[in-house]
């Protein structure tokens, strides 16, 4: 079992949050292992749209990098303001107030799971909104 400590999940979150918003796809991308899995309440109708049918989840650092820059095409007023970095044995879990041009001026509540391995890389990540 990979543990990990609250310094280097508040490491992981500053990189992860600080690529997002500067919408620097590579960056984003360089947080994860690339047999990465991720799934989220947008990439079903994501699938659905680009002819992958009703998947619930992207696979592998190709496909997560087109879901990620399709979202930021569609959506160039993203950014997410962090909110709180919760620390397990194996995961974190980052909450923070997703801002885009379709949520209230307050933005939208999320949390998102990240399980991390030896690399601090992520394999495995679920969105929540």
């Amino acid at each position: 079992m990979h543990q990990i400590d609250a310094g280097s999940a508040h490491a992981f979150a500053k990189l992860w949050f600080d690529a997002f918003n500067r919408h620097d796809l590579a960056a984003i991308l360089a947080c994860y292992d690339p047999a990465i899995e991720h799934s989220s309440p947008f990439i079903k109708r994501y699938n659905e749209a680009v002819g992958r049918g009703d998947e619930p989840s992207v696979k592998g650092l190709s496909e997560l990098g087109a879901y990620f820059e399709r979202a930021l095409k569609r959506n160039p007023a993203l950014r997410y303001e962090p909110l709180h970095v919760a620390t397990g044995l194996e995961s974190v879990i980052l909450v923070y107030r997703r801002h885009s041009h379709d949520t209230p001026p307050a933005g939208d509540l999320a949390a998102e799971v990240f399980f991390l391995n030896h690399a601090g890389k992520v394999v495995r990540s679920v969105s929540h909104y």
